[in-house]
């Protein structure tokens, strides 16, 4: 939500340099490289993941201790489908969501609370201890 990314050549810019064009009149402000259209640099559903991206998140999940989702549903694929690389190579699933996922029975612990809250006290919790 913080960059901006061309839909015609891939450009990526930062959202605040596209609200700036915004703030002084430009209505749409077309990609600078080539003049196509920028949307927000977050994934749109539907959209097509990055390949390159796609293949280190699952390098990730099969190589982690522990897999911490926050704030999804764990219901689209191929992301959801990172949680059960996690699991089957023996990590721990700690599920952050308002709702209750699929993956709730599977996981280690399942927390409820605001992800404003509940994630800064998992940061201190986890670096206070040491590894």
């Amino acid at each position: 939500m913080f960059g901006t990314v061309c839909l015609d050549c891939g450009t990526r810019g930062t959202m605040h340099d596209a609200l700036a064009r915004v703030a002084a009149g430009e209505e749409d402000p077309p990609c600078l490289d080539c003049g196509g259209i920028l949307k927000s640099s977050t994934v749109s559903f539907g959209q097509a993941l990055d390949e390159e991206i796609v293949r280190q998140s699952r390098r990730a999940a099969l190589d982690c201790d522990l897999f911490l989702a926050a704030g999804t549903s764990l219901t689209v694929h191929p992301a959801a489908g990172f949680a059960d690389l996690a699991l089957s190579a023996g990590a721990d699933l700690v599920v952050c969501n308002a709702e209750p996922t699929p993956y709730d029975g599977h996981a280690t612990a399942v927390l409820r609370e605001p992800l404003d809250e509940v994630l800064p006290a998992l940061v201190a919790a986890c670096t206070s201890r040491p590894i």
